[in-house]
């Protein structure tokens, strides 16, 4: 376990205050680093405790049978592909069954984290915004980053294009270690900072004007263009927000880790890094909330393989290519095990979401259905495997167990995307 390591530190004692809330309060960094509880410590006002979620996604989907335990409940035994879970029994799910009900192969991918796909977009009431950015929304100004997205990698060769804006732009996400370490964990010079200051200042001025003249010619278009309009003038202020937002982080100094700077890599070499990273940021409070997108870029190379990920997901059940296809994928659920140990060594997983899937179910087939659904941590009751009932007329949305995410990291919603209700992972 790596440690962290800060300057001033400044310990608040339950005698000072009888609403402790079990952090440091590191005087100088901007951060604080959760503690353990203590039981000296007992009247903790443990809801005060800050609601984390993350999510891990690749373009490809999972084979399913080295995904699904072929049992349901708690004692379910597990695949080949989820051995490194076994010691995480009773903090983790495997959901069969779920998904959005849509279909389009590798477009619709994109809507895994909404549940809506882009051209149906202006007919829901949030538009096609995904739950990170969701719950990203609620946190704004609160941490550095309302939300970090990552990316192990170049998106070539395959991209989930995993989150998007309500009001439908795409996020891009990061796709080098070394930068999201100099983002989380290096400060900027302050001439530097007093440039980007001033630029913020002059973008959000250039803004106010756009707004204006904006509003002005609304008075005068179609019912139809001023539509249009509103779509635009969404986008316009949620740029403005984010300019506030980021404006009031300039000049606040970053955590210090004890993590050298990281070297980028192949998508292989980055992975660890990456969770290593995602963990620090959670840690230290520069982020509530997460993703991390396995890229089709992946190099099989990494794994003792010659060919390309996506060649080995249209497998067409070549037994050669399935052996492949395996390596890769147990690859990536290797390390998602150990970011979840890790979080839980930290004492961070009961207050920290984690969701692993795809938007593709096959990927040998192009499916967009039973996608390979996990999730671990939080306060969620789980059961190792939960099969939910099969068959469109009795399907269950996975945008239900979005909204039960939503609600238990804080937000008072009765709806997300196209779900019906909420879904409990245990009995």
């Amino acid at each position: 376990m790596r440690k962290l390591f800060f300057a001033n530190v400044m310990l608040f004692s339950p005698i000072m205050t009888e609403k402790l809330n079990r952090r440091f309060f590191l005087k100088g960094t901007g951060a604080c680093l959760a503690l353990p509880f203590l039981e000296t410590w007992g009247r903790a006002e443990e809801a005060v405790a800050a609601q984390r979620f993350v999510c891990v996604a690749n373009p490809f989907g999972m084979i399913r049978d080295a995904f699904f335990p072929s049992e349901t409940g708690a004692a379910a035994v597990l695949p080949e592909n989820l051995a490194a879970f076994e010691s995480l029994r009773g903090k983790f799910t495997v959901i069969s069954n779920l998904d959005h009900g849509v279909s389009g192969g590798h477009a619709a991918t994109h809507a895994f984290l909404s549940g809506v796909r882009t051209q149906e977009s202006n007919t829901m009431p949030d538009g096609n915004v995904t739950l990170d950015q969701f719950l990203g929304e609620s946190n704004a100004g609160k941490t550095r980053f309302p939300v970090l997205n990552t990316s192990a990698g170049s998106n070539s060769g395959g991209a989930c294009e995993l989150s998007w804006t309500r009001s439908g732009v795409l996020v891009p996400s990061i796709q080098d270690v070394s930068r999201v370490f100099k983002l989380l964990f290096v400060d900027e010079s302050e001439d530097h900072a007093a440039k980007r200051s001033r630029r913020y200042n002059r973008q959000g001025s250039i803004l106010d004007a756009v707004l204006a003249q904006a509003n002005s010619m609304n008075r005068r278009l179609s019912k139809r263009d001023q539509e249009k309009m509103d779509q635009y003038l969404t986008s316009v202020r949620e740029v403005e927000a984010s300019i506030q937002q980021e404006k009031s982080w300039v000049h606040r100094p970053r955590p210090q880790v004890e993590l050298a700077e990281p070297k980028d890599g192949t998508v292989t070499q980055q992975i660890p890094i990456m969770f290593d990273l995602i963990a620090l940021a959670l840690e230290t409070g520069s982020t509530h909330v997460a993703t991390l997108e396995i890229p089709g870029g992946f190099d099989t190379k990494g794994v003792g393989l010659s060919g390309g990920y996506h060649a080995f997901s249209h497998h067409g059940k070549d037994p050669k290519l399935m052996a492949g296809q395996r390596k890769i994928e147990k690859y990536q659920l290797d390390h998602l095990a150990a970011f979840i140990q890790k979080l839980d060594d930290r004492d961070l997983l009961d207050n920290t979401q984690v969701l692993f899937g795809s938007g593709m179910g096959d990927g040998s087939a192009h499916t967009n259905a039973n996608l390979p659904i996990l999730v671990a941590g939080g306060k969620h009751k789980h059961s190792t495997h939960l099969a939910l009932p099969e068959g469109k007329e009795k399907r269950v949305p996975l945008s239900n167990l979005y909204l039960s995410m939503a609600q238990q990291f804080g937000l008072p919603i009765d709806r997300f995307g196209h779900s019906t209700g909420t879904l409990e992972l245990g009995a």
